[in-house]
């Protein structure tokens, strides 16, 4: 008899048995006809040997990569960075107005370090400032070129091409200093046969009489902007600048949101504005802030902020009851997904019993308080306190009895 594809030929076996794929967390092998088939399981589910079925994979199957809180910088964008949750590394934002110190390893005020990347790796532009010379874009930002000797950048062909004197490039002598028309805390130094701009220490001034920086005794009193003044970045629609000490920062709003030109603010870009529109397959055909159930899972919930999947649990032994969008007793979710019931002398309705005279006396199983402003929240089980923390970057709605983003409480 010829075996069957996928079968193990040295095995010979009994009808229903089964055994696990030793390479292979997700796939087993069954019994067909006197031989061992290869088989998968489904998506998200791996198979476990105890049990002898396919059950959902909560990480039994995926191997950890790294320790639970550690953390790393997030190589592109400098506003955000990754923490290791699960065993795997997870995207975390700072707050608005911040950046991801690598050295610090924590989130700080951004006076400038965090430089957003405003460019497509290899897209090139003209140097106004030099027709010899162009801008490319490298590791997000535009750096500066040379044509070849003798060559011009041409801008319509992107390319530089033999000079038959279409180009006439400024030029000075490197080294040689001017004055900064708009800036008396800065000058221009030639470099390359091009003025660029250079900054004297604080509390220094350039004297163009010297033709050095000296020490600012109240001839230089540089005002650009008004501290704490808000102005649009044309270049970045997720970026603004801010003045700070007479100088205009750039700024980058915070993960998922946008900067609003006319409120001068940043908010949610909830319609695409700024940011395209991604999602998880089981959240992009329903609204923000959908909560549903999880099939073959009475005790589990989907809950879709932005597109994002995020998968809850009821706690103890309760059930997601689909009418109210909350956990509740078994007995009035009537939800059979084949798990065991309680058991024991205490377990009552949630399976759980204790003597605590806190904040839950009197209130029924599931009833949810949220704690301070720390993230984290009590669920209330036979009028005992039972503690829960969200996830990184989340705090939990007292509105909608989840946790959910800041912005939205």
């Amino acid at each position: 008899m010829a075996l069957a594809i996928g079968a193990a030929a040295d095995d010979c076996c009994q009808s229903g048995e089964t055994k696990a794929d030793e390479d292979d967390c997700t796939k087993y092998y069954a019994c067909c006809t006197g031989q061992f088939v290869h088989k998968s399981c489904p998506s998200g589910e791996y198979w476990n040997s105890q049990s002898a079925s396919c059950e959902t994979d909560n990480g039994q199957c995926s191997p950890c990569t790294c320790t639970e809180g550690e953390t790393q910088s997030d190589s592109s964008d400098c506003t955000k960075y990754l923490v290791c949750k699960n065993g795997e590394f997870v995207s975390a934002s700072c707050d608005s107005g911040d950046y991801w110190n690598a050295d610090s390893g924590k989130c700080e005020k951004d006076n400038g370090q965090c430089i957003p990347q405003t460019c497509t790796e290899g897209e090139t532009k003209s140097d106004s400032s030099d027709c010899t010379k162009y801008l490319v874009c490298k590791n997000g930002e535009f750096v500066s070129a040379s044509c070849d000797s003798g060559d011009y950048w041409n801008s319509q062909s992107g390319k530089c091409e033999k000079d038959n004197g279409q180009c006439i490039p400024q030029t000075c002598t490197d080294g040689e200093t001017k004055a900064n028309p708009t800036d008396c805390t800065k000058y221009q130094v030639c470099k390359d046969g091009v003025f660029v701009s250079a900054s004297c220490d604080s509390g220094d001034y350039w004297n163009s009489d010297s033709g050095k920086c000296e020490k600012d005794n109240g001839q230089c009193v540089p005002t650009t902007c008004t501290d704490g003044e808000i102005e649009v970045n044309p270049a970045d629609c997720a970026g603004y600048f801010e003045c700070v000490d007479g100088t205009l920062v750039r700024r980058k709003c915070a993960s998922q949101t946008y900067f609003d030109t006319d409120l001068k603010i940043c908010v949610i870009d909830t319609e695409g504005v700024c940011i395209p529109k991604v999602c998880d397959p089981e959240c992009c055909d329903y609204p923000n802030d959908w909560i549903g159930p999880v099939d073959k899972n009475c005790s589990a919930f989907i809950h879709c902020l932005y597109g994002h999947m995020i998968l809850q649990t009821c706690p103890n032994n309760l059930q997601f009851n689909n009418l109210t969008k909350e956990c509740d007793y078994p007995d009035v979710v009537q939800c059979d997904d084949g798990s065991p019931p309680p058991s024991g002398p205490t377990a009552g309705p949630s399976g759980t019993y204790c003597e605590s005279k806190g904040v839950c006396v009197g209130h029924r199983d599931g009833t949810m308080f949220a704690v301070g402003n720390s993230g984290g929240y009590i669920v209330c089980q036979c009028e005992c306190e039972i503690n829960f923390t969200c996830s990184p970057g989340l705090v939990f709605n007292e509105q909608i009895r989840s946790c959910d983003w800041p912005a939205s409480r």
